[in-house]
């Protein structure tokens, strides 16, 4: 749990990741690519059960995430529940709003197409995609010297990775996850 929690502190949150009850933890972001962000380093943190639920939250909000309610929540649990009991890439969404079921399963099997990608990886590739993801301006020169390596193995690494596929995926994840937020009935 502890590297779980780690591993989310970095994504921008409206209130902290936090352990809730046993093995789940809770955090609570306000914009797609946040929780995007969050879903992708859960899954790089390990083999977790990862729940999305969208919607919104009661106000004010309180003090700790583990203290929120709403229909957000209630999504989050069903989503959590969904997760435990799916194939190989443990990832579910689901929104408050009814409505949205249909764009909640498109952006959950994006969502475990890129789950999978990552599943996948090796310990050389992640060294890479990890080094692309902090500076995506470097150029493979760069990274190499970075990481201690050559230029050719950082190419490799990149290209078997799946890293350009997984990326070019990102905005259709973050435009369904936005579509869902922004014509739920709130």
């Amino acid at each position: 749990m502890p590297a779980l929690l780690d591993a989310l502190a970095p994504v921008p949150q409206v209130l902290a990741a936090e352990r809730t009850a046993g093995a789940e933890a809770l955090a609570l972001v306000s914009r797609a690519e946040d929780a995007l962000a969050a879903v992708l380093r859960a899954r790089e943190a390990g083999q977790w059960a990862i729940g999305l639920g969208i919607g919104a939250v009661e106000r004010p909000l309180p003090d700790t995430v583990r203290a929120i309610s709403g229909p957000a929540v209630l999504a989050a649990e069903r989503a959590v529940r969904a997760a435990r009991t799916t194939s190989s890439v443990a990832v579910s969404v689901r929104a408050a709003d009814g409505r949205q079921d249909a764009t909640a399963a498109d952006a959950e099997a994006v969502l475990r197409l890129i789950g999978w990608m990552i599943r996948t990886r090796n310990r050389g590739q992640w060294e890479a995609v990890r080094a692309l993801r902090e500076d995506p301006g470097a150029t493979q020169a760069q990274l190499a010297e970075r990481l201690g390596v050559t230029q050719q193995t950082v190419s490799r690494a990149v290209k078997t990775s799946g890293w350009r596929e997984e990326s070019a995926a990102h905005p259709l994840a973050e435009r369904l996850l936005s579509m869902i937020d922004l014509t739920s009935a709130r």
